[in-house]
């Protein structure tokens, strides 16, 4: 079981994926190690997109309204992308950001010691609040507090972290909608109880390209996310973002939950 890499919009390539060659492949069964983070990142972030920024607002104006201060964060399937760790960054004592693919957790090791300049109007953007303002060394922060992991979502410890993240992980890391329900279930009960949360994922995804390879994904419903995170949530705040043009073909739109975690959580 792996975490899959999480990217503002999921996708890689514009062009229409072909489809997967197994008709329903579930996590184990993809090669998340041959997974290009470079190619990700100069199709996803390259330019901050409207769709991007929206998201990180408000997660951003969430975060901020949660007067988190010292809390032990996680950010689950950071991929290529370094926005979800940066809308934590104020907040945070520590920052995991945790992936399963090998050469996602090289880049991210990278990133971590000083992160590229193509994040630079991301943080711009958190910096828009005056929550993030008062941060001016984002690049020494990160690299202070970010500690990389190579983990699964599905390991994931029990109420070990106080916020979290985790950006378009559940709709992209098998074309199995139980793993995409077990994936929510297991990210909120990572976090303790009434911690401060962000999720988002690509609605009706049929897959994307990463370079030259082929990766699966959920074609998800709003209904059934929105449940799927109320049985461990509370608090729930949903936005649906539509953008034209889209990153890519073969998805619907994008949606963000935030909120505040139960005791307990169906995992």
């Amino acid at each position: 079981m792996t975490l899959t890499p999480a990217a503002g919009g999921g996708c890689g390539e514009s062009a229409p994926p072909p489809p997967i060659q197994s008709p329903r492949p579930v996590n184990s069964d993809v090669e998340w190690d041959s997974f290009d983070p470079q190619a990700y990142v100069r199709h996803n972030y390259a330019v901050l997109r409207a769709d991007d920024r929206e998201i990180l607002c408000r997660t951003r104006d969430f975060l901020a309204e949660a007067k988190l201060s010292g809390a032990h964060c996680v950010d689950v399937g950071s991929g290529a992308n370094l926005y979800p760790a940066l809308s934590l960054l104020p907040f945070a004592r520590t920052i995991d950001l945790c992936d399963w693919s090998t050469s996602n957790v090289s880049w991210l090791r990278t990133q971590i010691d000083s992160y590229d300049e193509l994040w630079d109007p991301y943080w711009q953007v958190c910096a828009e609040h005056p929550a993030y303002s008062a941060l001016t060394d984002p690049r020494g922060r990160l690299a202070r507090v970010g500690r990389v992991r190579r983990t699964s979502v599905f390991d994931a410890p029990r109420h070990a972290w106080d916020a979290g993240t985790m950006f378009f992980v559940a709709c992209s890391i098998s074309a199995d909608r139980a793993e995409a329900e077990h994936a929510i279930g297991r990210f909120l009960d990572a976090l303790r109880p009434g911690s401060p949360f962000a999720v988002a994922v690509m609605l009706g995804s049929r897959g994307y390209r990463v370079g030259q390879r082929l990766f699966p994904a959920v074609a998800l419903q709003r209904a059934e996310v929105v449940a799927s995170i109320a049985a461990g949530a509370y608090d729930l705040a949903v936005h649906e973002v539509r953008l034209t043009p889209p990153l890519r073909d073969g998805y619907l739109s994008m949606l963000l939950t935030t909120g505040r975690t139960r005791g307990q959580c169906r995992v």
